[in-house]
């Protein structure tokens, strides 16, 4: 099969396709022919580099990838047979299912979590191994390029507007919107009834299908802005997948009592930055804030129901499709800062 294999930690040349031998699944897992996989700029691109905390982790000769979307080509022992030509998506870690949290129920918090592309071999291959439980179908109306982006920005979407407290009315602010999982969850709120604020550096750059008021993250007067935009009733929630401190100071300040502030997105920096928490505010004001790493099991599979219920579907403006072979490309892409929403590679042209 064929596999982008990264050999050495650095620029994007260190992506090369070459020919690996096709894994065998164990009990318990599936085989599935990868139909389309994304880019994520931290799991992939920050990893690459070799300054993340998860290059720590990786033993080279090593292939990138996460959660992806393809086709069941076999089983293991104990596997229901019945799979065999399903499309799925597939949640790419794997639960030790001994520790304290996986006991409790709270698989999320896993302490010894294994995480495809980074302690396993990932996704930027023609065949994957996985547990037959981290399986969830979805429609044939979806292309599977489309379901790779969804596989790998959907749940922990979801999970944030969970987090958040949002409702149909609510106001979300969300940061970095021009990235792949905050158009999720903007085209997540806006499905179900929120009204979408957006930061960006290049507010130019947010297509109007995804449906947000988009505001410069860098204006000097963010907070008179988010005030006047969001409203006599202020802003509900924030979702900040960025975590910068300027904009954290600036959007703070326009927060309506009781709001809630998420977390997410800071790992994708090498070096996790400090925000300056204002205590007597979050105090007075009752507001709550959080962190969220990943989503629930019980989460992805809601996910995978309102997908399959059709309550949402990504705008294709914010779906860029790539080869597998294109992978470098796709990564210096977004190294420069040139991407809107999702990058996703086809692996395999049959599944289309």
């Amino acid at each position: 099969m064929r596999a982008v294999v990264m050999r050495s930690f650095g620029e994007p040349a260190v992506l090369s396709v070459e020919q690996a031998s096709i894994p065998t699944p164990s009990p318990g897992d599936v085989l599935v022919r990868v139909g389309a996989v994304e880019v994520s700029p931290t799991r992939d691109v920050a990893t690459r580099i070799g300054t993340h905390p998860f290059s720590a982790k990786i033993s080279l000769p090593h292939v990138l990838g996460g959660d992806f979307a393809g086709v069941v080509a076999d089983v293991g022992f104990g596997v229901d047979r019945a799979l065999i030509g399903r499309r799925v998506a597939v949640r790419g870690a794997r639960y030790c299912r001994s520790c304290s949290a996986c006991h409790a129920g709270l698989d999320h918090q896993c302490a010894d979590v294994r995480m495809l592309g980074i302690d396993l071999w990932g996704s930027y291959a023609e065949y994957v191994c996985a547990p037959a439980e981290n399986l969830h179908p979805f429609p044939d109306t979806i292309d599977m390029v489309e379901a790779a982006a969804l596989a790998a920005t959907g749940p922990i979407a979801l999970a944030q507007w969970y987090s958040a407290g949002l409702k149909a009315g609510s106001t979300v602010l969300i940061t970095g919107i021009t990235g792949a999982l905050a158009t999720t969850l903007a085209t997540l709120a806006v499905a179900l009834g929120a009204r979408v604020i957006g930061l960006s550096r290049r507010p130019e750059a947010v297509p109007a299908t995804l449906g947000v008021v988009t505001l410069d993250s860098g204006r000097d007067d963010l907070t008179d802005a988010l005030t006047e935009v969001a409203g006599e009733n202020g802003l509900t929630a924030v979702i900040d997948n960025v975590a910068d401190p300027a904009t954290f100071d600036r959007y703070f300040r326009a927060l309506a009592p009781g709001a809630q502030v998420v977390i997410s997105g800071a790992i994708s920096s090498t070096q996790l930055p400090v925000l300056r928490v204002p205590a007597l505010a979050l105090y007075l004001r009752s507001i709550t804030l959080q962190g969220i790493r990943t989503a629930s099991n019980s989460v992805v599979r809601d996910f995978w129901e309102k997908v399959n219920e059709n309550k949402f579907r990504l705008p294709s403006s914010v779906i860029h499709e790539g080869k597998l072979d294109s992978a470098a490309q796709v990564h210096a892409e977004i190294t420069a800062g040139r991407t809107v929403g999702h990058r996703v590679l086809r692996v395999s042209e049959d599944d289309r």
